[in-house]
């Protein structure tokens, strides 16, 4: 698929000038009102709400102009900005807003936020284009039951709450299907607006950097933590930003075990140390937990082209991870991270006391999780209501939610939908990974195989998260979900695109036609619509 094909027929010479004049006119209206609100600023000394209207508009005028801007706008500031306070820390990327809503630090009574906003836009511009041809037809992809099914079962909860009444927060339940309703948002938004290669590649460019970017940043906090205090806190990051390390990881060994050259690559394996230390600070247990369910998914990938290979460096890294436990067994410390998770499985009472009490708080919250199932078990509690308790644990002050919304977010949709809700999830979880792995195996591209890879392992790591955490509430894991699934569509296209028609290739022509590696003639288009060297980036 060409711009041509996205963008609509090149304008005639005159239509070329007089949209030229267009943009002269626009950029000087743009220049005139930024310095208009430079002198404002000047003279009321520095006021920020009076740049909320500017870096609007100049924001709503690239998406209405680009809509896929606003696709790259949402990626970015979701893994760049936290959602929450970093207990302890204050830094720049926590103090934005962007994901609260504008009644939560304002008095402007608006309950959405400048990311529902940005959405918004870009949506309507989406639809805007289509309705005058300017777009392609929609499309969802392979995902397109486990999205529709995903997204059915939140309105099914939203009923079920709100047909009990009672004690129904329709404020909550907007709360808690914000996040999903983002991650099938933006998969749509994904699966259309990325049409080409670059596209794509671009994305993957955003999740390397901004993530290092993340790393840097959780290092810089854990120094400033030493340096001034508090000598003491929690993490370094944001809880989910450990999803981000964990995919950029595995998918640096994709790249590794597919040969990929480029300097997506080498960026990627530059930034390698930089995110394990990151890994390593935050001192998040689940973290590495989710790491090893995505290594395994890297190591089935890998065994579908080099099985005995993938064996032998299993079974080394079986034997140093073994060696590295024996060595580390008795320490503590951030180092022995990794060694404490299984020595917590096999003496429980071994964990410091911050593990042990957030062991107990999440199994007073499973059982009360099993006696809400066994008291609602076909239709759960619905959204907006709260959940049933058989034992109080402690309250959770720091968390408004924390008796609508479980830690484990994997069991909370059966809590919200039913079983129903349960089967959504896994549906659509079992979907990302048979459509990821059958791409990973038929694409030629070392790049694009690496881009299926993708989106298999953030669901993995998001499901491993979110069976002790919030993950699937959370704005920023959802976006990054929702455009992690969004790649499968446009790669099952290129898929589609580049198998050749037989009644259109007589056995002559097949049989004079130069052959490349995978057994398809040299001269036919490869998946990405045109001949692109292997692993380009």
């Amino acid at each position: 698929m060409t711009n041509l094909d996205t963008r609509g027929p090149l304008a005639s010479g005159h239509d070329a000038v007089r949209m030229r004049r267009v943009w002269v006119l626009i950029g000087g209206l743009a220049i005139a009102v930024a310095g208009s609100y430079a002198a404002t600023l000047v003279a009321t000394e520095g006021e920020p709400l009076l740049v909320v209207p500017l870096v609007g508009a100049l924001v709503g005028l690239a998406i209405f102009t680009r809509p896929e801007l606003g696709l790259y706008f949402l990626f970015a500031a979701a893994i760049l900005l936290e959602q929450f306070e970093i207990s302890g820390l204050s830094p720049l990327t926590a103090r934005t807003n962007f994901f609260q809503n504008i009644s939560g630090f304002s008095n402007v009574p608006l309950r959405f936020s400048a990311c529902d906003v940005v959405a918004v836009m870009t949506l309507a511009s989406w639809l805007m284009r289509r309705v005058v041809g300017a777009n392609a037809p929609a499309r969802v992809g392979p995902l397109r039951w486990g999205i529709a099914a995903y997204l059915l079962a939140f309105a099914f909860g939203t009923v079920i709450g709100a047909a009990r009444g009672g004690s129904w927060d329709s404020i909550a339940a907007l709360a808690e299907a914000r996040g999903p309703i983002y991650a099938c948002l933006l998969c749509f938004l994904t699966a259309n607006l990325v049409r080409e290669r670059s596209q794509l590649v671009a994305l993957l460019w955003m999740f390397v950097l901004l993530v290092g970017v993340k790393a840097f940043q959780a290092i810089g906090n854990y120094v400033e933590v030493q340096t001034r205090g508090p000598y003491w806190i929690e993490a370094v990051t944001a809880h989910e930003d450990v999803i981000f390390f964990d995919v950029a990881v595995a998918l640096a060994l994709v790249m590794v075990a597919l040969g990929l050259r480029g300097r997506l690559m080498y960026v990627l394996l530059a930034l390698q140390p930089v995110i394990l230390a990151a890994e390593v600070l935050t001192t998040r247990r689940v973290a590495f937990v989710a790491l090893a369910a995505a290594l395994l998914v890297v190591a089935l990938m890998s065994a579908i082209d080099r099985p005995r290979m993938t064996l032998v460096v299993v079974a080394g890294a079986t034997l140093v991870f073994a060696l590295y436990a024996g060595a580390l067994w008795d320490h503590h410390g951030p180092a022995a991270l990794p060694v404490s998770i299984v020595r917590g499985v096999v003496d429980p009472n071994s964990l410091s006391w911050r593990d042990r009490g957030s062991n107990d708080w999440r199994e007073i919250e499973n059982s009360n999780i099993g006696y809400t199932v066994r008291q609602l078990p076909l239709t759960g509690v619905g959204l907006g209501q709260e959940y049933l308790f058989q034992r109080e644990p402690p309250a959770l002050t720091n968390f408004v939610y924390w008796r609508m919304m479980t830690h484990n977010a994997v069991l909370w949709l059966w809590l919200k939908a039913g079983p129903y809700g349960a089967f959504a999830l896994w549906f659509l979880v079992a979907k990302v990974v048979l459509s990821g792995l059958s791409l990973y195996r038929r694409l030629d591209d070392p790049l694009l195989r690496a881009a299926a890879s993708f989106p298999v392992l953030v669901t993995v790591a998001q499901i491993v998260f979110s069976s002790v955490d919030l993950g699937l509430t959370y704005n920023r894991t959802m976006i990054v979900f929702g455009v992690a699934l969004g790649f499968v569509a446009p790669l099952a296209a290129w898929v589609r695109s580049a198998q050749p028609e037989p009644s259109r290739l007589s056995s002559k022509m097949a049989a004079s036609e130069p052959q490349r590696g995978d057994g398809s003639p040299r001269g036919f288009p490869t998946p990405l619509g045109g001949q692109v060297p292997s692993g380009s980036t």
